[in-house]
């Protein structure tokens, strides 16, 4: 068992806030939503950002948004 977790953790990538880049870990205040125009990219925030309405922009589709 603990095999498995240390493997989980050694492979284990958190999503980053797409604004910052920051790494978004379990437990912290966030945002996670679909690309407002073309639905394909999941846009994660961090509450940082998210507060501050600092821009992040789609890498699909380049919509940019507060």
């Amino acid at each position: 068992m603990s095999e498995l977790i240390e493997s989980v953790k050694a492979t284990y990538k958190p999503p980053r806030c797409t604004s910052c880049h920051k790494p978004i870990l379990p437990g912290d205040e966030m945002t996670s939503f679909y690309c407002p125009q073309c639905g394909q990219v999941l846009i994660w925030r961090c509450s940082k950002c998210r507060k501050g309405a600092v821009r992040y922009k789609c890498l699909n589709c380049g919509f940019e948004g507060p």
